[in-house]
């Protein structure tokens, strides 16, 4: 008659209880419904490239769906070959160059994927217009040197020639960033006056973002930039666009 009051304990068990009952009616919603009433989906994992952000969002501006579902994954070489292997991705995009051909592809064939070339390029440096180095057509490594490298971190179990800057037998940068994200490589490029070493593919975003890439004297060996699905499964509507947008930006560079 007098009322009951919670303790710390119970409004932690009443806010869980509270949210299985939310994640029940959701799933109870989207497994109810007929194919016509679930939203469009579409997920790709990718390296750290801009130039699959682009198409990415090309994708999801030209959808004329009324319901969608969309999921873009930034992540390492490994994650990309799980996500798709596992279902959680439809696509994933990667390089394939002469330090890790042997490596990926038989990932590739103990995981039933298959890659699907969107283009060849040579390894360049990417650098902010700002940076002292913007300047010159074609760097060395000695240009580099007293700059810091950025590089993607690795999950502690990957082997590292799945770094693409270890795809550059005759460099190794002393002065190293590792970082997570496109966003923070763009913060060590204006603030630190880093660099990147990748693929020479140099996207819209990059452009706008103040990005330039250049050439570096000794880098000559190519790598394979492409995508990669399970073999023999037919792609959706929006993974078949989101192929296309890849494409178009690939003719654009």
């Amino acid at each position: 008659a007098s009322g009951i009051t919670l303790t710390a304990e119970g409004k932690r068990l009443l806010d869980a209880g509270n949210r299985l009952l939310r994640d029940a009616d959701h799933i109870a919603d989207q497994f109810s419904r007929t194919a016509l009433d679930r939203p469009e989906s579409f997920c790709v994992s990718s390296l750290h490239y801009s130039f699959v952000v682009d198409a990415f969002t090309e994708l999801v501006r030209r959808s004329k769906s009324s319901s969608q579902h969309y999921k873009i994954h930034i992540c390492q070489s490994p994650d990309v070959l799980q996500h798709v292997a596992n279902l959680e991705s439809e696509i994933g995009v990667l390089s394939v160059g002469d330090h890790n051909q042997d490596y990926l592809t038989r990932m590739l064939e103990r995981s039933g994927l298959e890659f699907h070339q969107l283009i060849r390029s040579n390894i360049c440096a990417f650098l902010h217009e700002s940076h002292p180095l913007a300047e010159k057509a074609i760097l060395t490594f000695s240009d580099l040197a007293p700059y810091p490298c950025i590089m993607y971190e690795l999950d502690m179990d990957s082997p590292s020639i799945l770094h693409e800057e270890f795809s550059i037998s005759a460099f190794y940068p002393k002065r190293v960033v590792e970082i997570t994200g496109l966003y923070q490589s763009l913060e060590v490029m204006v603030r630190c006056q880093g660099y990147d070493l990748g693929n020479g593919i140099i996207s819209v975003s990059n452009k706008r973002q103040g990005v330039v890439k250049r050439r570096v004297e000794g880098l000559d060996a190519p790598v394979s930039i492409g995508w990669v699905s399970r073999r023999g499964q037919a792609l959706s509507a929006p993974a078949l666009e989101f192929v296309k947008a890849l494409e178009m930006y690939c003719r654009d560079i």
